[in-house]
Order: structure tokens, then sequence, then C-alpha cells
């Protein structure tokens, strides 16, 4: 074998050697997102779980609320905490970009639209409603309705979140 083809041979194998390289670390790093996706994906569905749950037990609170309002009972001692509404993964698939791959714009709206809710000032919105009435500044039928409008749209938000969990799991 002469200079010149030992030359290009082992340019050859090389380049190939090299190419190989890009191709295996392409693979490896779509492999390493699409399981690091899937893994989100299984705790965004747990989150979306946790989340059910907790909604349920804001609405039984609510109700035992009104059940003492609808009695005129100013005994009432539940205190509305929203943020232990988990909200991590939701923002981490949503940074990703995944949430747009699985959800319509309407429901993107919608799940921010909890997530607003479920915040500093709904807790406090319910809560300071709540001593307002306590206090003789709202009267019951405001009071009713206040609680009314927040049990019916968690209500709604629960079977959305449904829904929107049923559409990321892909069923």
């Amino acid at each position: 074998m002469s200079f010149c083809q030992n030359l290009f041979s082992t340019f050859i194998a090389v380049l190939f050697g090299f190419i190989f390289s890009i191709f295996l670390f392409y693979l490896t790093g779509k492999w390493a997102k699409r399981a690091q996706k899937k893994s989100l994906e299984k705790n965004l569905i747990k989150e979306f779980e946790f989340n059910n749950e907790y909604l349920k037990k804001i609405i039984a609170d609510l109700n035992k609320v009104i059940e003492k309002i609808t009695v005129n009972d100013k005994e009432v001692f539940i205190f509305f905490n929203y943020l232990n509404y988990q909200r991590l993964f939701i923002s981490t698939y949503f940074q990703q970009g995944y949430l747009y791959e699985k959800l319509e714009p309407a429901e993107i709206n919608i799940i921010d639209a909890i997530l607003n809710q479920m915040s500093v000032t709904g807790q406090n919105y319910i809560n300071n409603s709540i001593e307002s009435w306590k206090g003789g500044q709202l009267s019951q039928a405001q009071i009713m309705k206040i609680l009314g409008f927040e049990r019916d749209y968690i209500e709604t938000n629960i079977r959305s979140l449904a829904g929107m969990e049923k559409k990321i799991i892909g069923k």
C-alpha cells in the first residue's frame, strides 16, 4: 500500500469515526430527552392527581363553611391555604414547551387561570370575605354568592383538569 493510499484510508476512517461519534452523540441526547420528557410527564400526572384531591378538600371545606353560614353560625375556623396547590411540574412542563404539544391554547389558559386563583390573592379574598361576614360587613347573601361561586369554579376546574390529564397521558 502506498503512502497516499495509507493516508487516504486513515483520513476516511477518522472521518467515519467522527461522523459516527456525532451521530451517537445526537442519538444519546435524543434518548435522554425522551426519557426526561416521560419522567416529567409521569410526575405531572402525579401532580394533577395530588391537586385533584387537594381541590376536592377545598370544596369539602367550602361546603362546611356554607353550611355554617346557612344557619348563621359565625363560629367558622377554617383557613383556606391555596398555596398548597402544587405547580412545580406544570411550570417545568410548560417551560420545556411540552404543554403546547399536548393541550390547546384554551386549555393552557384554564391552567393559567387556576394557577392565578390558587395564589395568595385568591386565598386572601376567600378568607377576608369570611372574616368580613363574621364582622358584619357582608350580608349572608353576599358571602353565599362568593363562596358558591368559588365552589362552582373549583368544581369546573376539577373536571377541566381531568380532561387535560387524559390528553397528556394520551387516552
